[in-house]
């Protein structure tokens, strides 16, 4: 069973290389079924197979010239293959578990009281008339730009709807290809499509460990992957460090072409605010997925270092951040001025004082 596991998993690969980049030699490709076939009706050939397949796979990624990392960095959890590619310098990725859900070791989803809020009872897929379809997805499953302003539902589990309702778009994880790699610009990894991504278009969700604010705060805790969320009407943060998918290599930019929306799509009352990347622009294939990391975030690392989008109208520039430097220089002379004023009048004072009383 291992070695057809395998042969399934680099069969995926070649399959995701035919697509996006192409490849001369097709000969060896097979689908899902003729893999199931050989693995019931001829094991022994399996292995013979796989020794074909893993050479064809590395004759593809030398033909390329590309210098992968991991052919799958998802271990085959996404619906296509997660490639990360190194071309730029020798770094290594960072050790984390893959995950295309949220972690939630602390039990904090399953404590929820499982109080139906919002649910249809609609037969095949939802109209304009539900009550859980507002209008969110166009006819194409491609959200609507006013909508990603405001946390919006998704049929949950406790609607009738079939799993193939146009209101059931996120909840299915990512439907496009993209690969992970490293910039030549010292923005360290990021993300590109390995296909064109409409306007609109979900790409995936950020997955990682749910937090509360005690957790948050502890010392072991770096903000690097922090994205804030909530559970009803309590606040906790999502943390990718260690657990996460692609999303945590996704970059900011001035300019992004992704942005960031809040989904529900769970029945419990007090439901979480699954955080959805959809693409605001069309994204042609091999072009760079950014979002902003927003106002707040960059008042807080502006100091330790600047922006590197390379936009015309970056926002948080070199010469931004040495201007903001400036300002929280000013910002402590003023204050340890004014502290030692305060002091030297409050000396003043008791000397007075003293005289006074002799």
């Amino acid at each position: 069973m291992e070695y057809c596991e395998r042969l399934r998993a680099l069969n995926r690969l070649l399959q995701h290389f035919n697509y996006t980049i192409g490849t001369s030699d097709k000969s060896l490709l097979m689908n899902e079924n003729a893999v199931d076939n050989m693995c019931k009706e001829a094991p022994d050939d399996v292995q013979l197979a796989l020794r074909r397949t893993s050479q064809m796979s590395r004759a593809m990624l030398i033909t390329q010239g590309r210098k992968v990392i991991h052919e799958d960095l998802s271990n085959g959890s996404e619906r296509f293959p997660v490639r990360v590619v190194n071309d730029v310098d020798t770094t290594r990725m960072i050790d984390f578990v893959y995950t295309t859900r949220i972690v939630d070791r602390n039990g904090v989803l399953a404590a929820r009281r499982n109080t139906v809020v919002t649910f249809c009872c609609c037969s095949g897929v939802c109209t304009t008339g539900c009550e859980c379809n507002s209008g969110i997805y166009d006819e194409y499953g491609f959200a609507r730009e006013s909508s990603l302003e405001w946390p919006f539902v998704e049929c949950s589990a406790a609607c009738t709807c079939s799993l193939q309702c146009g209101n059931r778009v996120a909840q299915k994880g990512a439907t496009y290809p993209i690969e992970v790699f490293r910039t030549c610009d010292g923005r360290g990894w990021a993300v590109r499509a390995l296909r064109n991504i409409c306007k609109g278009a979900f790409i995936g969700e950020y997955t990682g460990e749910l937090l509360c604010d005690a957790e948050t705060a502890r010392p072991e805790r770096t903000d690097t992957y922090f994205f804030e969320t909530r559970v009803g009407e309590r606040l906790f943060t999502v943390d990718a460090r260690l657990y996460g998918n692609f999303t945590r290599f996704i970059n900011h930019s001035c300019r992004p072409n992704a942005t960031v929306g809040m989904v529900v799509w769970e029945a419990q009352l007090e439901q979480l605010n699954h955080i959805c990347i959809f693409a605001t622009e069309n994204i042609p294939k091999g072009k760079e997925i950014t979002i902003s990391y927003g106002q707040s975030w960059w008042d807080a690392k502006l100091p330790q270092f600047s922006c590197r989008c390379g936009h015309a109208n970056c926002e948080y520039s070199e010469d931004r951040r040495k201007t903001e430097l400036q300002r929280l220089a000013a910002e402590m002379a003023a204050e340890l001025q004014a502290r030692s004023a305060s002091t030297v009048s409050s000396s003043s004072s008791d000397d007075s004082d003293e005289k006074r009383s002799v």
